[in-house]
């Protein structure tokens, strides 16, 4: 027997996802310049941009984490320090024999802190433990959907489905500038600190690009004197506006988009009356869209025997991409949040994680949980509390339930509000989510044909179809023609030749 197999479009498919866990542990001195520590009250992780590289049978990603330690001093005052280390991670890469390797291998890699502790172990020495899980998810292409070649004689059934490609980039560092006017509040304020949080309002598809607007949110902690010999908290909010084209090598206008970013550096300068920021910022966008896609669903020859094979595939599609953002608001005893009363909010920070998305009333639901690391002062030492909170965010057009998703939450801004007997949070979140659902199609992997078949000798031959037989059924029944076997019967158009439709009404049909 001759085999054919068959040749074809190029699809992306998914190659696999890795959950890799990662511990780090740092040590870090202060400069000779900061106090030393008393007490530390939080060590709080910014994980920047993986670089990846994949080769050789595996993923390789690195790049940077920046610590922002806030202590007290001896003195009483609180102070801050930022270091900076690395993490690294690889994973095997296993490529099956239907996918093909090479530059059309995209590495998609999101690393995400999940806990950092710190533990000072000498006046000026602290030791940091990060643990850091990294997601990564790989995409090759996979060759799908012409009809087989080699034979001249061959009657094929098409489909066509959508199946999702998706094209990531990212954009260079873009730099921000803002600058205060120091009023009553802000003058002889000692900065103590400065965190940075992009929120990405707008991110739409162009030609070989993302455009993408938002805001840098700014958060300053300072510090003014009392005029008791000790400090009052002062906190500052800004939000700088920004636009940047991020190339997306594929991207085209009709694609979905969405994006997220990381504040890079964050510089803060107090100069006489003003206070300037100077920050940089770096964007990823990503742009999906849906390609159609050809394939045969089944095959015969009209003149050989045939033997063929076929193969379930799950292709993914688009369903949305999009960026949106909440807020929170909260309250809860005192009692039950662990906080003294009569103590005063010096800080907050949150972080989010999410969850899988559900379908519920016709609207897609983003869940999952925001921790805030509030430090407090009783007017004597400072102590600190974790709060955890959950939030969802919902967005119309919930129709199905995503097989796949790509989600971020991150805290934007939040506050903490101590009022009598209850302590409150304010938050607004920022949320990315490109979310993909799959389609089952069973297509024919390939055919062998083998001897010539031999029709019996009949004046004419009729057919009378059973339940369930098709255009297609019958046809390749008999080795004869679609084309012909319906021109013969002069049979009414129907939307396949495999459709029910396509004998509706008939009691018989002539084969020859």
């Amino acid at each position: 027997m001759n085999k054919y197999e068959k040749q074809g479009a190029r699809i992306q498919a998914p190659i696999g996802e890795k959950v890799i866990m990662t511990e780090m542990t740092e040590e870090f001195s202060l400069p000779d310049y900061q106090p030393e520590m008393k007490r530390l009250l939080r060590v709080s992780a910014t994980v920047m941009p993986a670089d990846s590289y994949v080769g050789a049978g595996s993923a390789e990603c690195a790049g940077a984490v920046d610590y922002t330690i806030l202590y007290a001093g001896n003195d009483g005052l609180i102070y801050c320090a930022n270091q900076s280390g690395e993490y690294r991670f690889s994973t095997p890469v296993e490529i099956g024999v239907e996918l093909e390797a090479g530059e059309g291998i995209l590495c998609d890699v999101e690393p995400l802190v999940e806990q950092v502790t710190g533990r000072v172990v000498a006046p000026r020495r602290l030791l940091v433990k990060c643990k850091l899980k990294g997601t990564v998810k790989l995409y090759g292409q996979r060759l799908i959907g012409d009809a087989l070649e080699g034979e001249d004689s061959v009657e094929r059934l098409c489909g066509e489905s959508e199946s999702a490609v998706l094209f990531l980039g990212m954009g260079e560092e873009l730099a921000l500038a803002d600058e205060i006017l120091c009023d009553g509040e802000t003058a002889d304020m000692r900065v103590i600190c400065g965190e940075g949080r992009v929120f990405v309002t707008d991110a739409v598809a162009g030609s070989g690009c993302v455009n993408c607007r938002g805001e840098l949110v700014l958060k300053l902690l300072g510090a003014k004197g009392d005029g008791a010999g000790g400090e009052k908290p002062v906190r500052l909010i800004r939000r700088i506006p920004f636009s940047q084209s991020v190339p997306v090598d594929g991207a085209e206008v009709n694609c979905e988009a969405c994006a997220d970013g990381v504040c890079r550096t964050l510089q803060v300068t107090v100069e006489e009356g003003r206070i300037l920021c100077d920050a940089t910022v770096c964007l990823q966008a990503r742009a999906v869209r849906n390609q159609r896609v050809s394939y045969v669903r089944d095959a015969y020859s009209t003149v050989r025997s045939c033997e063929t094979v076929y193969k379930k595939l799950k292709l993914p599609y688009v369903i949305r991409a999009l960026n949106g953002n909440l807020s929170l608001n909260t309250a809860m005893p005192l009692e039950e949040a662990g906080v003294r009363p009569g103590a005063e909010a010096v800080d907050v920070t949150g972080w989010a994680t999410v969850e899988s998305p559900e379908v519920e009333r016709g609207k897609y639901r983003i869940g999952g949980k925001c921790r805030f690391h509030v430090i407090l002062s009783d007017g004597e030492e400072f102590h600190s509390r974790e709060i955890e909170i959950p939030f969802r965010f919902e967005t119309e057009g919930g129709r199905e339930l995503p097989a796949m998703w790509d989600l971020r939450a991150e805290v934007i801004s939040c506050r903490v509000r101590l009022d009598g007997e209850r302590l409150g949070v304010d938050a607004e979140l920022a949320i990315m989510a490109c979310l993909r659902g799959e389609r089952e199609i069973e297509m024919l992997t390939e055919a062998s044909f083998g001897g010539e078949w031999k029709q019996e000798e009949a004046v004419c031959r009729i057919c009378y179809p059973e339940r369930g037989d098709t255009l297609w059924s019958v046809a390749k029944r008999y080795h004869c023609g679609v084309n012909d076997l319906s021109e013969r019967n002069r049979l009414a158009n129907a939307p396949a030749a495999d459709a029910v439709e396509s004998l509706a009404g008939v009691n018989y049909l002539m084969i020859s």
